[in-house]
């Protein structure tokens, strides 16, 4: 009878946090993930303005095609080129409500956001090929289900002379108390895995490929160390 209430004792927590994420994730997450980008915004920025400036396949200087994936809280939109023409690839709606949000509080009415797919982001289904002068992703490959089919569609639907732009959270293989932390949450966080992004991203189909390692001192969110960001490019 002790080993059974032990047992009981040591499952709640578990199981009260599973509820929480079932019926609050949204909210919960949408916090997270505003928390995590304040703290990588000056990293973000130089990011963005690099590898925009790498773009070759618009040599018209029409509306950039812009393919985002996942919705999130919108925090990459004041990043976008201006008058950008933006699809966005989900597999929920989510969060499309921080999406217009985001759009009112950084002032963006200039982006058209012409499309909102709803997929898988292994399929991309109603996304042409060649049709994207740029790819972003934000902390998305951890909780997809085959990270290898992601980067082959991305690298599918650039143009050529697209770029793909990146930053995504890692397991901590330097850091062997941080790795433990990261192995002990990582049931409790749905969908989302600590992957060698490093490893992962090489291992991608991109023709030139730019890595970089940030570390965020937010002690609230450490456990997210190291990102891993950059950029690839379509020949």
């Amino acid at each position: 009878m002790f080993w059974i209430y032990l047992i009981g004792v040591m499952l709640m927590p578990i199981v009260a946090l599973k509820l929480f994420m079932k019926y609050f994730s949204g909210t919960f997450l949408s916090l997270i993930m505003k928390l995590m980008h304040s703290n990588i915004e000056t990293v973000k920025t130089k990011l963005f303005d690099e590898a925009i400036s790498k773009i070759k396949s618009n040599k018209k200087n029409d509306r950039l095609e812009i393919l985002e994936l996942g919705i999130g809280t919108g925090e990459n939109f004041r990043h976008f080129p201006k008058g950008s023409n933006v699809t966005i690839l989900d597999k929920t709606d989510l969060f499309l409500p921080y999406l217009n949000e985001s759009i009112k509080k950084n002032n963006r009415n200039d982006l058209n956001v012409s499309k909102l797919v709803v997929s898988k982001a292994e399929e991309m289904v109603g996304i042409e090929s060649d049709s994207m002068d740029l790819v972003v992703h934000t902390f998305i490959l951890c909780s997809v289900d085959d990270y290898t089919k992601v980067m082959n569609q991305v690298y599918r639907v650039l143009k050529p002379g697209g770029v793909c732009i990146f930053m995504e959270h890692s397991i901590d293989n330097e850091n062997k108390k941080r790795k433990i932390l990261q192995k002990f949450i990582e049931p409790l966080m749905g969908d989302c895995k600590f992957l060698d992004m490093k490893k992962v991203l090489n291992s991608g189909p991109y023709d030139h490929l730019e890595l970089k390692k940030y570390t965020v001192n937010r002690s609230l969110i450490t456990f997210i160390n190291p990102v891993v960001y950059g950029y690839g490019s379509k020949s």
